[in-house]
């Protein structure tokens, strides 16, 4: 499944990669990766691997980024 700004969120996995979760927020992958240094997006750490909840992101985008 590809991800897009327009994906509906009820369509997204509960918990997305870091390339998906840029895709979806419209942002860079970057940006992301640093929004959740900063604490603004919970970032889940599953070995090497970083995955974003959806609701998390949801909220980040309807925030104040």
């Amino acid at each position: 499944m590809t991800i897009t700004r327009t994906t509906p969120l009820s369509e997204l996995p509960e918990l997305l990669r870091v390339p998906e979760a840029a895709a979806w927020a419209d942002v860079s992958e970057g940006c992301i990766r640093e929004a959740i240094h900063r604490g603004q997006i919970l970032g889940i750490r599953l070995g090497r691997l970083v995955r974003v909840p959806r609701n998390g992101l949801a909220a980040w985008v309807g925030g104040t980024r």
